[in-house]
């Protein structure tokens, strides 16, 4: 596989297909240079639904594919949260594919699925839709007759058309959620669909269900229900709490606890005497020129040996020579409920990519008083920084790829790291330069905080983003094609959860 190509997916992956001009004929040059490869993009965690369907289309049809056994990409969407693998199913509906391929993988998710009566549950309709579809209307209306009047005959109809695909071959199970998709009348034994049926006679009795399939109900069987009520009854379903990593739970921990630190006024008089340039430039000469080796940011008196341990256990060792620009100004300790987690997510980044990338130099800006004598501070986030000086001095050390940790608020001279970046690309610099946004929540809009379209955006919510930014450094270290050890390290990398 190029390089190149990869590089352009990791590019546009986390935006809906129809936003990016070439994206299906990038996908299909994918598929042609590297099927295998490609079907373990479907696991990718970080890629928008629309590529994930696109993938699957292309397993299903394409010609550089039809090698790969089902059962190969049955497992690959079956390591997926089932909502996700479903989302992907679904185009084969909304496509109209009709091929064994997709059938035989349609129907041995579905029945095979440990959730099956759940998924049903809450997606009565998309599940009994995808059915009808893969198994014809034909027979999808013959396995209607037969769940409701049972034969000798009808049994073995049942049993070479679905049953034989049951999870764990308890056909009572799949011909319970068959009755229950396919409208037949049944005694329901599985909890979720009890609670299903139960709603349909009174709404209270779906507490807890999402509040879509509430709403379904609600608009067929109890319109007088008031609106207020279904927002009610799902509120407990729909609640999802933040969750960070190890590291930077920790991370944000020692920040909450300890006092913040306030600039005095004579450090505020220095820094328009002298220019926040000069101030960044004095800290970048005097703490940060030196390798990262000479000094780990990561610890600074904490034991993060178990966090990094658990964060990193199933992440490969890469090759790599990586200059880290770290963004310590005051705006990345945020507020509210994101009180110093972008701060936080930095630093476990950081120690992550330390830990992981063979060799890291680190410039961290503007830096804490006190910083870079005391070993055990950690450094506050406050004052300006200049990360348009820091990268110049990053790319005077040659690394293969540069690492701007940052929330993307220039506030030191706006658009000076952009004509820094076009600098370098002018004079023969060819190592790439990435804008890394630690997010709240994936869906942040960045539109408003890019440095510079010449700096490819990675916005990372959770310390598991490591893996992007290591499989970033891989490619980054490697030549244009890409060979089958590194392939795999990819893969790896790409793939983990």
């Amino acid at each position: 596989m190029q390089k190149s190509i990869l590089l352009e997916y990791l590019d546009c992956r986390r935006l809906p297909l129809a936003h990016h001009e070439g994206a299906v004929a990038l996908h299909r040059a994918l598929c042609e240079s590297a099927p295998e490869f490609y079907m373990y993009l479907l696991a990718d965690p970080a890629t928008d639904p629309s590529h994930r369907r696109e993938i699957f289309v292309n397993l299903l049809g394409h010609s550089a594919a039809q090698g790969i056994e089902r059962q190969r990409i049955l497992a690959v969407l079956q390591s997926m949260p089932a909502d996700e693998a479903l989302q992907v199913l679904g185009v084969v509906r909304d496509l109209r594919v009709n091929r064994s391929r997709a059938r035989e993988l349609v129907l041995a998710f579905l029945l095979g699925h440990e959730q099956f009566a759940s998924l049903a549950a809450i997606k009565r309709q998309r599940l009994a839709q995808l059915l009808k579809h893969v198994l014809g209307e034909r027979t999808w209306s013959a396995l209607k007759r037969t769940l409701a009047s049972a034969t000798p005959e009808g049994e073995t109809f049942l049993q070479r058309e679905v049953l034989r695909y049951a999870w764990n071959g308890d056909g009572a199970r799949a011909r319970e959620v068959l009755c229950f998709l396919a409208g037949v009348p049944f005694s329901p034994t599985h909890p979720d669909l009890m609670k299903s049926q139960a709603a349909r006679q009174n709404l209270e009795q779906g507490k807890g269900l999402p509040a879509q399939t509430l709403l379904g109900i609600r608009g067929i069987f109890q319109k007088k229900v008031p609106l207020g009520r279904v927002r009610q009854l799902s509120a407990m379903a729909s609640e999802v709490a933040h969750v960070d990593g190890p590291l930077t739970a920790l991370y944000k921990e020692d920040f909450l606890t300890r006092p913040a630190v306030t600039p005095s006024r004579a450090d505020a008089e220095s820094e328009r005497t002298e220019g926040p340039l000069a101030a960044a430039y004095k800290a970048i000469q005097g703490l940060f020129e030196r390798p990262a080796a000479s000094k780990n940011i990561a610890c600074f008196g904490l034991d993060v040996s178990e966090q990094v341990d658990q964060a990193v256990e199933t992440l490969p060792l890469v090759e790599g020579r990586i200059a880290v620009v770290l963004d310590l100004s005051a705006s990345m300790a945020s507020s509210g409920e994101r009180l110093y987690h972008p701060i936080a997510l930095a630093l476990a980044l950081t120690c992550l990519l330390q830990t992981r990338v063979r060799d890291v130099l680190l410039y961290a800006i503007p830096g804490a008083p006190g910083y870079g004598q005391d070993e055990d501070a950690l450094p506050q986030p406050q004052g300006a920084a200049d990360l348009a000086m820091a990268i110049i001095e990053a790319a005077r050390h040659n690394p293969q790829a540069i690492l701007v940790i940052s929330d993307g608020y220039e506030n030191v001279r706006q658009g000076d790291t952009v004509q820094v970046v076009r600098g370098l690309q002018q004079i023969g610099q060819t190592f790439p330069v990435y804008q890394v946004v630690p997010v709240f929540v994936a869906t942040e809009k960045l539109a408003q905080r890019r440095l510079g379209e010449v700096l490819p955006v990675v916005p990372i919510a959770h310390e598991d983003g490591v893996s992007e930014l290591l499989a970033r450094v891989l490619l980054a270290s490697v030549d244009e094609r890409i060979t089958a050890g590194e392939m795999e390290q990819l893969q790896q990398l790409l793939t983990v959860r």
